[in-house]
């Protein structure tokens, strides 16, 4: 008979649940750094921190912002974590960011008053709420008004309650007390150097990145969308079937290199490198063989295996694999990446430099 989860392992196992899906989108091909802010005041933060703060969002409101929930979700995901490191680390690391999500998720409670004032508290749930739908379905013009609705309606509730005589959470302490917090950020690196470093991959040996470089042409390649993805994708105003666009083609899990439809732009590919299942390096990619043009973007290096010449590799394949193209790039280049860049360009038709796309092509 299978015992039921108290509400602390009920709670514990939902942050988990969120920070699995967390992890997939944290290693997901892509730039290094996320804008979480606006088009008009762009905000940059790094990608593994967007996810985390979204999902967090997720966890606050699943936890109905209780700070004590919260709290305890933690301690609880972090004694699983530990329970699960020697038989299963890459379980016990699903575990480790679950923790970290209800940190998060009751710092920002904290942050907002709510540990202390339920009122403060109904507030953050109540945004969160609509941040998290935003983050899933904003992309659609009726759904984001009605959240945005919905969230003015119940703030103007919330405000027009009467205010609790004494505080509904916390321990009593002043507001003004910088002590006040337990999730002080000294605490939490303390608190986490007790476990396993177990996001940090161990140091691969040089001959086994010798080995995937020299194999950069044994590429395993998944199709594009489903025609009928591309057509409801495109009838939708590109809305819909954004993040899944492949047919269901299960790729081999010991290839080294794969090829793969772009999640993060609609129509382009993703060269990916893989060693010994290890996400390694990834550039996102398209060409238009009308225009005779080739375009890469984003090229991501883990940093266990940056200077090994992935990059170049990747690069040299691609062209390769697509001969008689003048390749570019769609944004400018950083002052710290302007040498690897002229490097790779040498003698490149393109030197891919930066260019428009043409008229043929979606960026995403």
């Amino acid at each position: 008979m299978t015992r039921q989860r108290t509400p602390v392992e009920q709670d514990a196992f939902q942050a988990w649940v969120y920070a699995r899906n967390c992890l997939l989108y944290e290693n997901d091909p892509g730039p290094a750094e996320l804008n979480v802010g606006t088009a008009q005041e762009p905000h940059l933060v790094p990608r593994s921190l967007a996810w985390q703060q979204g999902y967090a969002m997720n966890v606050l409101v699943k936890c109905d912002g209780d700070h004590t929930r919260l709290l305890a979700a933690a301690r609880e995901c972090q004694a699983e974590a530990i329970r699960r490191t020697p038989a299963s680390p890459h379980r016990a690391r699903e575990w480790t960011r679950a923790a970290d999500l209800c940190n998060l998720a009751a710092a920002m409670v904290e942050g907002a008053g709510g540990h202390r004032d339920d009122k403060a508290r109904q507030r953050v749930v109540a945004s969160c709420r609509h941040e998290t739908m935003m983050m899933a379905l904003g992309s659609i013009p009726a759904v984001a008004e009605t959240s945005a609705q919905e969230l003015i309606e119940q703030l103007a509730v919330i405000d027009a309650e009467p205010a609790d005589p004494e505080p509904a959470f916390g321990s009593g302490r002043p507001p003004d007390d910088a002590s006040a917090s337990p999730l002080i950020e000294q605490e939490l690196e303390n608190a986490a150097a007790g476990l396993p470093d177990i996001d940090r991959e161990p140091l691969i040996d040089r001959a086994a990145i010798a080995e995937l470089v020299a194999c950069a042409d044994q590429v395993a390649w998944a199709p594009d969308r489903d025609r009928w993805h591309e057509l409801i994708h495109r009838l939708s105003g590109r809305r819909l079937y954004r993040r899944y666009r492949t047919r269901r083609t299960r790729l081999p899990d010991d290839v080294p290199w794969t090829d793969v439809p772009s999640f993060n732009r609609p129509t382009w590919r993703t060269r990916t490198a893989y060693l010994a299942g290890a996400f390694a390096f990834a550039v996102d990619y398209q060409v238009c063989r009308t225009c005779g043009l080739g375009w890469v973007e984003d090229p991501y290096t883990e940093p266990v295996f940056q200077r090994s010449g992935l990059a170049r590799t990747a690069l040299t394949a691609l062209r390769s694999d697509y001969p008689g193209l003048s390749w570019h790039t769609l944004g400018g280049h950083s002052r710290q990446a302007v040498p690897f860049w002229d490097a790779v360009g040498a003698a490149v038709p393109g030197g891919y430099t930066q260019r428009r796309p043409c008229p043929h092509i979606e960026t995403g």
